[in-house]
């Protein structure tokens, strides 16, 4: 693979591990409950659990839970799993996707040899903060 390629799929690899460790944290809660003045959320049995009291906010109690229930630690599990499921496919592997040439034609039989990044790799890495065009990431940047 090449440089850029070894060090997207590092990065990604790595953005994947801090999400992971990050969502496998905040289960550790467990029952309990996290907060401040204006929210209270926590997970365990029937969760998850938000109580929103920022006034106006009332209403969307029951969305905003949905949203939690959507997009908590539980689920960004399951996305990571996805994922790694996904580089297993497409990193390192010899493979066809549909691809755009130099003339920007979609090319659906496009071929990707071992020390090539293909756009399924460089999509999953945006979805992680990887920039568009970024050539390598540098010792001080951050998953985000």
């Amino acid at each position: 693979m090449t440089a850029q390629g070894e060090d997207l799929l590092a990065w990604l690899n790595a953005a994947i591990s801090d999400r992971t460790r990050k969502a496998e944290a905040a289960l550790a809660f467990g029952d309990g409950f996290v907060g401040a003045d204006d929210y209270v959320y926590g997970t365990g049995d029937g969760g998850p659990y938000l109580r929103v009291v920022v006034p106006g906010f009332e209403g969307q109690t029951e969305a905003a839970t949905q949203h939690f229930a959507d997009c908590g630690p539980t689920s960004v599990l399951r996305r990571c799993a996805a994922d790694r499921k996904l580089l297993e496919l497409h990193a390192r592997r010899m493979h066809s996707c549909p691809a755009t040439d130099e003339t920007d034609y979609l090319d659906e039989w496009t071929q990707f040899d071992h020390s090539e990044v293909c756009p399924v790799v460089q999509h999953l890495a945006d979805g992680y903060g990887w920039t568009a065009g970024q050539t390598s990431p540098s010792k001080g940047d951050q998953v985000t």
